[in-house]
């Protein structure tokens, strides 16, 4: 890992596993005392957010990152892959310290995960990656390219569901914004779209399978950061990365609070006296951005 100093108080890092970002002194010291498994979700967030600057106010969020499922672990490999070698018919050679930004993009351990989900998962039971034998240090599994199936797997992937006409609604699921959660609902249906909660959803399943299934069934997602939840955030990086449309709103008060990653982003502030205008206004911004959905009645 190399370090320089620079005049924020702390370091511009270029990590092996993480790659780049900035890190203050406090950041640093709080960080030092987390267990392993938050340490190794961290490398895989700043690995997705390169460039990222990590400060005091911050660490509290990162240390609550979730924990990846097998299938999202594959996944952000596969992207990895698809990142570093974007040429099809490129050959990724992991031998030597080449493996650790893909251990970090999984949210790995070690390399006995990391074999697990390139040699078992993505290229023999998924057919996702090609393998091409050279035995190293890491056995006759370091040379790997993508498939002509994980390219298609990758195209819909990045591309989303185009017919779907739901809009999925990722909110703080509160007593008091359940008026709010109507408003949001509203402006949904008002843009020709069925809006989706799951908190509405009678199911049997896994909760967070039901929230993935949910997203990925939906052309777009609205994300409202009121009260500033974690599973907010996730649900939103995680379309983000299916490749669809955010719709960002956020409550007047907690403006403030939002997180540093997407306090550049265009969105929506609504007062809870005026939700009439909040509905208008989501409205209009899923028309313009996404466009008008085929479902002309409300659900």
């Amino acid at each position: 890992m190399l370090a320089a100093p620079y005049q924020g108080g702390g370091y511009k890092l270029n990590c092996v596993r993480c790659g780049l970002f900035e890190i203050g002194h406090i950041a640093a010291s709080e960080i030092s005392v987390w267990n392993s498994q938050q340490r190794i979700n961290l490398s895989g967030w700043i690995r997705d957010n390169q460039n990222c600057q990590i400060f005091g106010p911050n660490v509290k969020i990162l240390a609550n990152l979730p924990n990846l499922t097998v299938g999202e672990k594959a996944e952000k490999i596969l992207v990895q892959f698809a990142k570093k070698f974007p040429k099809p018919g490129e050959i990724a050679d992991l031998s030597g310290g080449a493996h650790l930004e893909f251990m970090a993009a999984g949210r790995l351990a070690d390399t006995n995960e990391l074999r697990f989900f390139i040699r078992d998962y993505l290229y023999a039971e998924v057919g996702f990656l090609l393998r091409h034998e050279l035995v190293t240090n890491l056995g006759d599994d370091s040379r790997y390219s993508i498939s002509p199936k994980g390219w298609v797997f990758l195209d819909s992937f990045r591309h989303g569901n185009p017919d779907s006409q739901i809009g999925f609604i990722a909110m703080w699921f509160h007593d008091s914004v359940k008026a709010a959660q109507i408003a949001i609902e509203n402006g949904v249906s008002d843009a020709g779209y069925k809006p989706f909660r799951v908190d509405q959803k009678e199911h049997n399943n896994d909760i967070t399978d039901e929230i993935i299934a949910g997203i990925r069934g939906s052309k777009f997602l609205v994300a409202d950061l009121t009260g500033h939840r974690n599973g907010v955030y996730y649900e939103a990086g995680f379309a983000k990365g299916l490749g669809l449309e955010v719709v960002w709103l956020c409550r007047e008060s907690d403006k403030k609070d939002r997180h540093f990653d997407i306090e550049h982003l265009n969105c929506i502030f609504w007062d809870g006296d005026k939700l009439p205008e909040l509905t208008k206004a989501l409205t209009n911004r899923i028309v313009a951005t996404i466009g008008r959905g085929l479902l002309i009645e409300k659900n």
